[in-house]
């Protein structure tokens, strides 16, 4: 069954008469992910921040990715958790006409704003990995990760500036689902959407694949007792849980684009995978500077109160 936001008149004359006063909705699980995970995300980074800008004094651009990447994730982040005001996991027949347009403002904002964080951070976790195997790796193995970073930070910005150029004039890519348009017969320059946000998420998904791999490089043949080791690369193997997600997301933007037409009952699904890749994924990349924060403040305040009084 073919899907989208254009469905036929065919398909609009079989739909049931919109309910407006209480129509049927999927909850509001994205409110509670968010509330949930953002306060982790925000720990997370903070303490990250603390390390490398106040204990160690050795901030590098990795550091500064991921401050943009949060100051980027704050709008998708509240925009998410108010997305059942706009009528996002409702039937469209029953969504207000009057919404249409401003749904895919919103969706052409997110849609960006997440490539550009999704970016950020992996660009950040791949510096990372470069600082970490400055010394004592093979050349082979810098050069995949420097690969992987000019890779990385071409595609998002082809994928990002992309948006731009889905319509001409980009207004279009919300006025095709303004209803008073279509009514005049408006005609629209447009290219395919969904592929080309498809094909972005299966890039990005593998390119989560290949970052949640190379640190195995790093401490495989790192000389480190094997507990540690062991214990840092189950850290870095919580990446894998980031690309599960995106690849949730991208069928799930597979399915709204190819296999239904009932495209704010999906979004929600999307929204959903999208808000637990981009939370876990930061938390991944930020989780290996708590090892010094915990150590720094947390373990003494352990100390103090298990001693016997």
């Amino acid at each position: 069954m073919p899907g989208g936001p254009h469905p036929p008149l065919s398909v609009v004359a079989s739909w049931p008469a919109p309910n407006y006063v209480n129509p049927e909705g999927r909850g509001r699980v994205t409110t509670i992910i968010a509330g949930i995970l953002s306060p982790i995300t925000f720990f997370v980074i903070f303490a990250r921040i603390w390390v490398r800008f106040y204990l160690q004094r050795n901030p590098g651009l990795d550091d500064w990715l991921m401050i943009a990447a949060l100051v980027c994730s704050l709008s998708p982040i509240k925009t998410y958790t108010h997305s059942h005001a706009y009528h996002s996991g409702i039937h469209i027949w029953d969504v207000d006409l009057t919404l249409f347009t401003i749904q895919r403002k919103l969706i052409l904002a997110i849609e960006m704003l997440v490539l550009l964080v999704g970016g950020l951070v992996k660009v950040s976790i791949l510096l990372f990995f470069r600082r970490l195997g400055s010394r004592g790796v093979s050349k082979a193995f810098r050069f995949v990760t420097w690969t992987a970073i000019g890779v990385q930070t071409a595609s998002t910005i082809a994928f990002v500036t992309g948006f731009f150029f889905v319509c001409r004039p980009m207004s279009a890519y919300w006025e095709q689902s303004d209803v008073i348009k279509i009514a005049q017969g408006v005609k629209f320059n447009c290219y395919d959407e969904g592929a080309a946000i498809v094909s972005a998420g299966v890039i990005s998904t593998v390119q989560d694949v290949v970052t949640a791999l190379l640190p195995n490089f790093i401490y495989w043949k790192a000389k480190i007792p094997i507990r540690q080791k062991v214990a840092l690369m189950g850290i870095f193997a919580t990446a894998y849980g980031a690309a599960t997600f995106g690849a949730l997301r991208t069928h799930a933007t597979w399915v709204l684009f190819y296999e239904t037409y009932d495209v704010s009952w999906q979004l929600w699904e999307v929204w959903n995978w999208t808000l637990l890749e981009a939370h876990i994924g930061i938390i991944c990349a930020n989780a290996p500077a708590l090892k010094a924060f915990v150590k720094q403040y947390l373990e003494p305040i352990k100390s103090i109160a298990s001693k016997p009084r």
